[in-house]
């Protein structure tokens, strides 16, 4: 059995503790987080510390940390002789050790929420083939979509990850905003945005447009527009419809 040992205690380092924990071949050995209440959803299955000296062998630390902190705790753990992989979507693979790589869940996650851990695509990248194994096997171990992908062709996707998950469930906030600045129950959203993303399951987003501005509906446009008294919401309504009729081949 190969041994694990998590850095971070976050929404990504829970979801992983949890997508392992029932693994034959893998076991979470140690967790750490330098803030000892930060532990407490780990400590009754698994070993704990705030200590980075006190971390045991491990085929693998995965450093599920911010990634402003990502090359520090590096730095921190030269010492040790294992892999170490990130779990960033934008930082590169860490050059400054032998063995390194990158261990990338293409998925968003909240703690607590049940998850299909089969179903998340899993992203590697480790500087040697035999490291690269083993994130392959950890990824395997858990999902059935893995990619073998470049720190160049990552961050092109964690680009397009912000715009269909970031960008988007912003868009869903701006609605309910509207519904609930209008006394009108946002839950009667949820329909539409369920039907927008199992259409994509058929249908490519380009496929899929539909509204007001690639029907070069101008004066529903303008009526919405007049409607947006907040500025900023004026601006992105006005800007994004721009964008749908250009690139539909239409001027706003």
């Amino acid at each position: 059995m190969r041994k694990l040992i998590i850095l971070g205690t976050g929404n990504l380092a829970y979801h992983l503790y949890e997508a392992v924990l029932p693994l034959e071949n893998w076991e979470v050995v140690q967790v750490y987080n330098h803030r000892s209440e930060s532990l407490s959803d780990f400590q009754e299955t698994t070993a704990v510390t705030t200590d980075l000296g006190e971390l045991v062998d491990a085929n693998l630390i995965l450093c599920c940390l911010k990634d402003d902190l990502i090359e520090t705790y590096f730095e921190k753990l030269t010492d040790k002789k294992c892999l170490i992989a990130h779990t960033s979507g934008a930082k590169k693979i860490q050059k400054t050790r032998g063995r390194t790589g990158v261990f990338y869940p293409l998925q968003s996650f909240s703690k607590y929420k049940m998850m299909d851990y089969t179903q998340i695509p899993f992203c590697i990248e480790a500087k040697r083939s035999d490291d690269l194994k083993i994130l392959e096997d950890l990824a395997l171990s858990i999902s059935e979509s893995v990619y073998r992908i470049s720190s160049k062709k990552r961050l092109q996707m964690h680009l397009a990850a912000v715009f269909v998950n970031n960008f988007s469930n912003y868009m869903f906030k701006l609605g309910q905003d509207l519904c609930i600045e209008n006394h009108i129950d946002e839950e009667i959203l949820i329909p539409l945005i369920q039907e927008t993303f199992e259409k994509l399951k058929d249908l490519k987003a380009v496929e899929a447009q539909t509204g007001p501005a690639i029907r070069q509906d101008k004066k529903t446009i303008d009526n919405h527009l007049k409607l947006l008294k907040d500025q900023p919401k004026h601006e992105i309504y006005k800007l994004i419809s721009k964008h749908i009729q250009n690139d539909y081949g239409k001027k706003l």
